[in-house]
């Protein structure tokens, strides 16, 4: 039987700015046995800030399986543990879900703490024309996998919210523009930071941007659902691949290379290149898109 004491609390931590902690995060974090945190050197500094000397342990994707069981164990001892994320609220985009589920399941109480979280900031602060959002967290690093992922959200009228790493940034904007079109966004970076920034424009006007200067920080990119004012999804443009095919095979009639003719035309069809450069050397027929069902429209 679960020890009447035991709990595991999630607790919310500043996204940036440390005044933005809770009283009652501080006083959790004080009475717990451990903090376990994905991040431990900046959880550490966060509790050493507020002169808290509670033992943070480290838990991650890498060593959830492990851990899990150990905290588990702890809490059948009667112990009481904190999960923190490296910032904002745990288990939004992060590995925190995984021990949530195992404590439940072994009869645990699961306590929050809220407080801090990016996407809450951000929505808040949008302005979006539409309520409803779909929240992705963080989208497939591959580009493969990340255009399939767009083209599926593409139709849905609801905002899409999604968190990028600089690194990434400028590789997911051009999907996102070549799988959603040119649509409207508000894109927020260091938030509650010394150079937190909040700008709204369109896909077009962002890429544009951070080809001309290198991104820093951590980014939320909202952009607005299928059907809204600045979104051409759906247009007149959004052709099939057979239109796609044909059009770029019309560009390699007039002399362009077949590589560039792909080139020219996977952005007007929101398609992915490599499959209409296969369809233009004879490696794939054309009438069948990327998931081979004949007549397939993006």
């Amino acid at each position: 039987m679960p020890h009447q004491d035991a709990s595991l609390f999630v607790i919310a931590t500043p996204i940036g700015n440390l005044k933005d902690i809770t009283l009652r995060a501080l006083e959790v974090l004080a009475q717990v046995d451990v903090v376990v945190s994905e991040h431990t050197r900046k959880t550490r500094n966060l509790l050493d800030h507020f002169g808290i000397p509670t033992r943070v342990m480290s838990y991650r994707e890498a060593n959830a399986e492990r851990m899990g069981e150990a905290i588990v164990h702890m809490l059948g001892e009667g112990k009481r543990v904190a999960l923190v994320a490296e910032a904002g609220t745990p288990g939004v985009s992060d590995p925190g879900r995984l021990l949530v589920r195992g404590v439940r399941e072994r009869g645990f109480p699961v306590v929050p703490v809220p407080g801090p979280s990016a996407l809450a900031a951000a929505v808040s602060i949008s302005g979006l024309d539409e309520p409803r959002f779909i929240f992705e967290g963080f989208l497939p690093r591959k580009g493969a996998k990340r255009r399939q992922r767009l083209r599926e959200l593409s139709p849905d009228a609801r905002a899409i919210v999604v968190f990028e790493a600089p690194h990434r940034l400028l590789e997911c904007l051009r999907d996102m523009e070549q799988m959603l079109g040119d649509r409207q966004c508000v894109i927020c970076r260091e938030l509650t930071k010394l150079h937190e920034e909040v700008e709204r424009a369109s896909l077009s006007q962002l890429i544009s941007k951070y080809e001309a200067r290198r991104p820093l920080g951590e980014f939320v990119i909202m952009c607005e659902g299928a059907g809204g004012q600045g979104s051409d999804v759906g247009g007149p443009e959004s052709g099939s691949f057979d239109e796609a095919v044909r059009e770029a095979r019309g560009l390699v009639g007039g002399g362009r290379r077949k590589t560039e003719a792909a080139k020219m035309v996977e952005k007007k069809y929101r398609l992915e290149r490599g499959a209409i450069y296969k369809a233009l050397v004879g490696k794939a027929d054309v009438g069948r898109g990327r998931s081979g069902r004949k007549g397939v429209t993006p």
